[in-house]
């Protein structure tokens, strides 16, 4: 499966850069450091090459919020699903960290 995220149109979809990662294991769009202009309507694009199939997701708002004096401390996770790889694979963990 192939990942890519739309931003409020087809065929606008989002430019990957140094804020922005979408993981190929899930699908999951990451933006660290949250800006205005990142406000809108988000939907994933999800294909096959192998069944040459194509899905969307249904579209997901997102509003940023004005800064808080709040802090937060990181999200990070401790316990995670157990992974399996044959001897002689390749496997790719991810982890990630609230950014700013």
């Amino acid at each position: 499966l192939s990942y890519r995220w739309l931003l409020n149109e087809f065929p606008v979809f989002i430019t990957l850069d140094k804020r922005r990662f979408v993981s190929q294991t899930n699908g999951n769009l990451y933006i660290a450091n949250v800006e205005a202009s990142d406000k809108g309507n988000y939907s994933c694009f999800v294909s096959s090459p192998s069944i040459t199939k194509s899905v969307f997701s249904k579209f997901i708002p997102l509003i940023p919020q004005a800064d808080r004096a709040k802090v937060y401390p990181a999200d990070i996770k401790v316990k995670f699903k157990d992974t399996y790889a044959l001897l002689g694979q390749n496997v790719t963990l991810e982890c990630f960290a609230l950014g700013k």
